[in-house]
């Protein structure tokens, strides 16, 4: 058992050592607060949920820049920490971020909620109220669970078994649209985890967990699987959209543990989608569902992978595939904030499901990058599955932490173009979409600046299925700064990625084709943007756009659009973006950029837009674009001299060194 200090001033400097906002909170005047055996009666209020705004996560208080790694230690308070709040818990309430709803359940569940007690939701569609409900479910079972079996809490290990045997009372375990899905799923996971042992049960309620897991597979997932999976057809990019697989993944993970007859083909079938997705993701397909879609998919599939009997072997044959996606986890992350990645396409920082797929396969590949990564994501971003998983025996944090090295790099989706992790570092991040799955837009060529933990230059990161102006907003020609043509935007995920180096002048560089993203345009028509990030003294990035083959008097629109809750100016034909200390300058070479220029969307959740339109006389011609960070937050912008093929950026300080980027 845990030691905690005596008296209210050394509990107030031992609370002030966690980084974790739930224990801090419980911080009450008055003697022995968090001493000896108070601390389950103490109230553990969890943190407020963020509001579902683009920069929430870079502005919350509570996760500062550039934390330190934590250690073990550390992870086993949070977990008793989220033990004690879990048990104090006599509903659930499921906070529904998309479209702001909070609703209640009561604890344990014996029924699967009635449509008739849901809202709508979004009227034209029926709304997946599960999905979120079996979230904060499996984050509560996977809590307890840790506490009942590592901590030897047989009052968790109780309150676990009566909900988890509470399911055999369900109807069914599947969706609102009484189709088995992400329910189905991490219901199966938490049954699969539970079921793995059967000392310490309660007999009565075990038989009953046992029924329920039999129901879920038999009566649940065993016609669907006829219907999805049985059949043998070619693979696609739609077989391995992650719902289906999820579902498929978690049903054999329980098939497995409870010996069900269904075992053997539900093992089969995915053992066979994992190897199409590896031959996927390393091949001309380019298969990816984006950072956070990819990490969801991959929650399951690993889960499924830790006991599976062909792990070894399987690991062997998967292990570039799976090394890709660690390294888009590393390389897409925001300098400063190893928890945020660059919202390209569907990127939800409320799913941090990715953790959970590192930790596995930094321990099972002993990948220290991984754990430097990891250590740096603030704990109380880390799910229930992510803190057990480091804290077994043989779990990544054996592994001595090694740094990745910076520079330019590909991904299925994006090219990450930075000079470290570290907040004061820079990262250009672009989008090079060019495969066909829906949690990608199509916005090849999109430059997303992080620095300074934050997004500078970003995008709204989602796309909103309500119908109205934020759905136009989040998908629309303001959505992105990618060229906009004659008010086209792109179609077909169709980007072609020419070039990733670093240059004779050493700055690090992406050229982009993107020709194809834009149907009805010559078939001569020519549409590329290069990308470049280069520091000195300071750090720039440039864009160049080049047209051809384009109609007599195109119109050229670019939407740059700034960090939520950043103060913009307009100084000598520039753009400043600031945080109060430093700022981001935009300009471009050639034409001023005004304050009437600066938009609204009336669909945005908060960033601001700024709008610029050219035209092209013959149809042919290029626009070179700067952003220049200003450590000092002056205000005075840089100079700009160029050509056709060199721009110059000198800082407006006389000592400062020009930067020039020509190809």
């Amino acid at each position: 058992m845990p030691v905690f200090p005596a008296g209210p001033a050394q509990c107030a400097a031992f609370l002030s050592r966690f980084r974790t906002p739930l224990l801090c909170s419980a911080l009450i005047a008055g003697p022995g607060v968090l001493c000896p055996g108070r601390l389950a009666a103490t109230e553990l209020k969890p943190p407020a949920p963020l509001a579902y705004d683009t920069s929430a996560y870079e502005l919350a208080a509570s996760i500062p820049g550039d934390p330190a790694p934590w250690n073990r230690n550390e992870v086993e308070r949070a977990v008793r920490e989220r033990t004690v709040r879990q048990k104090q818990r006599h509903e659930l309430d499921v906070y529904y971020y998309r479209i702001g709803h909070t609703l209640a359940f009561p604890l344990p569940l014996a029924r699967r909620p009635a449509r008739t007690e849901l809202p709508a939701g979004i009227a034209t569609m029926a709304y997946p109220w599960m999905i979120w409900l079996s979230w904060e479910l499996e984050e509560r079972w996977r809590i307890l669970h840790f506490a009942w079996r590592e901590n030897r809490d047989r009052d968790a290990g109780a309150r676990l078994q009566r909900e988890l045997a509470a399911l055999a009372t369900w109807d069914r375990i599947i969706e609102n649209n009484n189709q088995p899905g992400l329910v189905t799923a991490h219901i199966a996971g938490c049954l699969a985890l539970a079921l793995s042992r059967t000392d310490g049960w309660d007999p009565a309620l075990l038989e009953q967990a046992r029924a329920a897991a039999d129901a879920l597979i038999e009566r649940d997932v065993w016609p669907w699987f006829l219907k999805q999976w049985a059949e043998d057809r070619p693979y696609d990019h739609r077989r391995l959209v992650n719902i289906p697989v999820i579902t498929l993944a978690r049903a054999a993970q329980l098939a497995r543990v409870v010996g069900s007859p269904r075992r053997e083909a539900l093992d089969r079938r995915m053992t066979e989608v994992l190897r199409t997705w590896a031959r996927f993701r390393t091949g001309p397909e380019f298969h990816t569902e984006g950072t956070t879609y990819d990490g969801y998919l991959m929650d399951s599939v690993t889960g499924w992978l830790t006991d599976q009997p062909e792990r070894a072997g399987l690991l062997r044959e998967c292990r570039t595939a799976f090394r890709s996606l660690v390294d888009q986890w590393i390389h897409l992350t925001l300098p400063g904030r190893m928890d945020l990645h660059a919202p390209m396409g569907d990127v939800e920082p409320e799913m941090p499901f990715w953790t959970c797929v590192v930790a596995r396969l930094g321990g099972w590949y002993s990948w220290s990058e991984a754990t430097w990564l990891l250590t740096r994501v603030p704990i109380e971003r880390l799910p229930a599955a992510t803190l057990a998983d480091v804290l077994h025996a043989k779990s990544l944090l054996g592994l001595a932490p090694d740094a990745p090295a910076a520079g330019p790099h590909e991904h299925p989706h994006a090219v990450s173009l930075r000079t470290g992790w570290a907040a004061r570092d820079a990262a250009a991040f672009v989008s090079v979409v060019r495969n066909p799955m829906t949690h990608l837009q199509a916005d090849g060529g999109q430059v997303i600046l992080g620095w300074q933990s934050r997004f500078w230059i970003t995008d709204p990161g989602y796309q909103q299925y309500r119908a109205g102006e934020e759905r136009e907003y989040s998908i629309g020609p303001q959505a992105h700064n990618a060229p906009v043509i004659n008010g086209n935007v792109q179609k077909p995920h169709a980007a072609k990625l020419d070039m990733v180096e670093i240059d004779a002048a050493g700055a690090q560089y992406s050229r982009l084709n993107l020709s194809a993203c834009y149907p009805g345009l010559p078939k001569s028509a020519h549409v590329q943007r290069e990308v470049w990030l280069a520091r000195n003294e300071s750090t720039a990035i440039v864009v160049r756009d080049t047209f051809g083959s384009l109609p007599a008097d195109a119109e050229i629109g670019t939407h740059w659009l700034g960090g939520n809750h950043l103060a913009w100016a307009f100084v000598d034909g520039w753009a400043r973006l600031s945080d109060g200390k430093r700022a981001v300058w935009v300009g471009t070479f050639g034409d001023r950029i005004e304050a009437a220029a600066l938009i609204r969307h009336p669909g945005s959740r908060g960033p601001l837009t700024l709008a610029h339109k050219a035209r092209l006389a013959d149809g042919a011609g290029r626009r070179w674009w700067v952003l220049w960070c200003d450590e000092s937050g002056g205000w005075t912008p840089p100079q700009l001299s160029a050509d056709f093929q060199e721009l110059t950026v000198r800082p407006p300080q006389q000592s400062g060194t020009p930067m020039r980027f020509r190809r």
